[in-house]
């Protein structure tokens, strides 16, 4: 811990701590970098943090909802800026907000001298950038339909709650280069990049306990846009083995695209615990990565694994794979299956040009102490 920093009381407020994602990694290592800090956010699933079970974790009126209503945010989504508001944070000075979807960013300063940081992941992406998209792709049960009639109206409201939120933050960190365009576009804000990072220890472990074997590997939520539909499309014609972990409202579709092509080398191996991905990682040929993300953390993990990645030609892959002069994949520019396939195939002429160790390299240089030790000195610099 920066001792300069010591003496600051520190409020870190995350959208949500129900499950593990992007996010949540980037606030469980603001935590680290700030032991002494107050974790403030909406809904709290204990179980999935135990990390936090010695640290105060503060939440909102949503966390007394039953269990089944504060895991399905979407429902939650009017509620979410009313409830940030009414967070109380007079008594901190610096306040850090890990913002993506849930309106941590509108929690607010009660005095002059309060700093507000936020840490963002994207603009809230069903209210820009991708609206369109998610009004006519996203799932709902045939209860939910209804919503859609007026969700034209809350979006509206949502977006100018979001956009009154950012008048009270004093510095934006984005994820990528790629997110601190959508801030300048957005929010007409300035911001400094500063890429998420993961524990990569375990990663870089594996590496050096399993070899090789004959798969492909892609790990994700079964959503639309994470694009799973076009991997089982994809392998079912080149007849490749490859392995897609996660779950998701998309699961029971691809599962039906996959037995509808007689797809058997395709093996569908449902949540993996936490500690079970590295040996996933480490063993597989290459990871595919077909999704346009705001960063990316998954191929953070499969090269600091040793494992090279088929990505998709856009978003924050193209920064932590694209740029450097290691050679840690293999990019393709459209999301087809045409495309896709192009890339596995150069990917298997050149396969032995990989090098294991050199991928590992750039894996770790994501590795969550270099993440902390730019936060203080973010921080040092602003404060």
């Amino acid at each position: 811990m920066n001792p300069k920093f010591e003496n600051k009381k520190i409020a870190l407020v995350a959208d949500w701590l129900t499950d593990r994602g992007g996010a949540e990694h980037v606030v469980a290592a603001l935590a680290k970098a700030f032991p002494q800090a107050t974790i403030f956010t909406s809904v709290y699933n204990p179980d999935a943090f135990p990390e936090f079970r010695s640290r105060e974790v503060r939440t909102t009126f949503l966390q007394k909802l039953p269990t089944a209503f504060r895991r399905k945010h979407q429902f939650l989504l009017p509620f979410f800026p009313m409830a940030f508001e009414k967070l109380d944070l007079s008594g901190f000075d610096i306040i850090f907000s890990s913002a993506s979807s849930g309106f941590s960013k509108c929690v607010q300063k009660t005095k002059p001298e309060q700093k507000h940081i936020c840490y963002c992941h994207t603009p809230v992406r069903f209210l820009y950038h991708a609206r369109d998209e998610y009004m006519r792709e996203y799932p709902l049960p045939w209860w939910g339909q209804p919503v859609k009639l007026i969700l034209p109206l809350l979006l509206n409201w949502l977006t100018k709650k979001d956009q009154n939120a950012i008048k009270n933050i004093d510095f934006f960190l984005s994820n990528s280069d790629f997110v601190g365009k959508r801030i300048k576009k957005f929010y007409q804000k300035p911001s400094t990049t500063l890429y998420p990072c993961i524990d990569t220890k375990p990663f870089l472990q594996a590496a050096h306990q399993h070899s090789k074997q004959d798969y492909f590997l892609a790990v994700g939520r079964f959503i639309p846009y994470k694009k799973f539909d076009l991997l089982v499309e994809t392998f079912a014609k080149n007849h490749l083995p490859i392995k897609l972990v996660g779950s998701g409202p998309e699961l029971e579709h691809c599962q039906e695209l996959a037995r509808e092509k007689n797809a058997q080398n395709i093996e569908f191996l449902g949540f993996a615990e936490r500690a079970r991905l590295p040996g996933l990682f480490a063993r597989a040929r290459a990871f595919v990565f077909p999704v346009e993300e705001d960063f990316g953390l998954v191929p953070i993990e499969a090269m600091s694994a040793g494992t090279p990645v088929l990505y998709y030609n856009r978003g924050g892959a193209t920064e932590s794979i694209g740029k450097t002069e290691i050679k840690c994949g293999i990019a393709f520019d459209h999301q087809t299956s045409e495309s896709l396939q192009k890339a596995i195939d150069r990917f298997l002429a050149s396969e032995s040009s990989f090098d294991p160790e050199e991928i590992q390299k750039r894996g770790e240089q994501f590795d969550e102490e270099i993440f902390i030790q730019k936060i203080h000195d973010f921080l040092e610099e602003k404060l």
